[in-house]
């Protein structure tokens, strides 16, 4: 089997998978929330939090990461349990680096 351009072509036992591989701008903002949410996880770890702790979150930084979590701030918010999300984190907290873009997390227990 020869894949199309684009295209990861696996096969065994008679049955063929085919993934593309090309991301579109859709996926790549939900992969730069998903590090954002890691990188708040590692700022929480950080700050000595529990993992079920409830939190107030600020994040500042880069002007793409902060639009992406904007747009993410529901998943965002979830999977860190923030009862709020800030923005305009100047300087406090942790400090982060996603695809070489600064993000600065401050997280405090709600």
């Amino acid at each position: 089997m020869e894949p199309l351009e684009g295209y990861q072509v696996e096969a065994e036992a008679g049955h063929a998978v085919a993934l593309e591989l090309d991301l579109d701008e859709e996926l790549r903002r939900e992969g730069l929330a998903r590090e954002v949410v890691r990188a708040v996880q590692e700022a929480r770890k950080q700050a000595g939090l529990d993992v079920s702790d409830r939190i107030a979150l600020k994040l500042g930084g880069d002007d793409e990461l902060i639009a992406v979590a904007r747009e993410h701030e529901t998943y965002i918010a979830g999977e860190t349990l923030a009862t709020s999300v800030g923005y305009g984190a100047d300087g406090a907290g942790e400090k982060a680096t996603i695809e070489g873009r600064e993000l600065r997390i401050g997280v405090s227990k709600a």
